[in-house]
C-alpha cells in the first residue's frame, strides 16, 4: 500500500484514509474502485459505439487508463490483508483498462452503413440474417443484427452489394433493444474486405495527379 498517503479520501462524505491517487484525488480502495468502474464503463460504451471517447481528449484517456492500471498494481501488492474479492476486482479493473487502451491504439473506425447477409454456419443453404454496419475498420466492423451471438462464435458475413464473404469471429455483443444487438467482429480473412486500403490508394494516387 502507498503508505506515504495519509489525507482523508477525498470523495464526499467518505472519513476514511486515501489509498490511491487518480486524476489528482486522494481516494480509499473502496471510491477508488467505484469512480474507476464507472469512468472505464463510460469510455468502453464511447469505443464500441464511435471512433473514440468524446468527453476527454485521447491524451487524457491513455493517462487515465495507465494510472488505473498502476495503481491497481500498487493496491494489489501493497495493501496488507487485502481480502481476494478486492484482489481479484483489482485484477479484473487493470485488465478492463489495459484492453481498452489496446483497443484504442487499434486502427480507426469508420461510420459506415454497409448491408450485408450473416450467417453462423458452414452449409451454403443455409437462411442468411440481414444485418448493417455501424462502423468499419480494415480489421473489423460493428454490426446492428437480431439474434443473439456468442462471443469468439465464427460466422460468415457476406456484403449484400458485392457478394463478396468473409468469415469473422464476434469480440463483444451488446442487447440494445428486445431482438436487437450491437455486436463487433474481428475479421479473419479476405483482408481488404470493405475496400479501405482500395480507397486509400485510390485517394494517394488523385492527391499525387492534383
Amino acid at each position: 500500500m502507498p503508505e506515504k498517503m495519509t489525507e482523508q479520501c477525498s470523495w464526499a462524505g467518505c472519513s476514511r484514509r486515501s489509498e490511491a491517487d487518480l486524476i489528482q484525488r486522494a481516494l480509499c480502495i473502496n471510491h477508488f474502485l467505484q469512480f474507476s468502474h464507472t469512468r472505464l464503463k463510460s469510455i468502453q460504451q464511447e469505443v464500441a459505439h464511435n471512433s473514440g471517447p468524446r468527453n476527454l481528449a485521447p491524451s487524457e484517456v491513455q493517462s487515465f487508463l495507465s494510472q488505473v492500471i498502476s495503481q491497481t498494481a500498487l493496491l494489489a501488492t501493497g495493501i496488507r490483508l487485502l481480502s481476494p474479492a478486492v484482489r481479484a476486482e483489482l485484477i479484473e479493473l487493470s485488465s478492463a483498462a489495459a484492453e481498452i487502451s489496446r483497443q484504442l491504439h487499434r486502427e480507426p473506425r469508420l461510420p459506415r452503413r454497409i448491408r450485408c447477409l450473416l450467417r453462423t454456419g458452414i452449409v451454403s443453404s443455409e437462411i442468411s440474417e440481414p444485418c448493417v454496419t455501424v462502423n468499419i475498420s480494415v480489421h473489423g466492423a460493428c454490426l446492428e443484427i437480431r439474434r443473439p451471438l456468442r462471443v469468439r462464435q465464427e460466422i460468415t458475413l457476406e456484403r449484400m452489394e458485392t457478394h463478396d464473404c468473409t468469415r469473422a469471429r464476434v469480440a463483444w455483443i451488446k442487447r440494445t433493444a428486445p431482438e436487437k444487438f450491437v455486436v463487433g467482429m474481428e475479421l479473419l480473412e479476405n483482408e481488404d474486405f470493405w475496400g479501405l486500403k482500395r480507397d486509400e490508394q485510390s485517394n494517394s494516387s488523385n492527391r499525387r495527379k492534383s
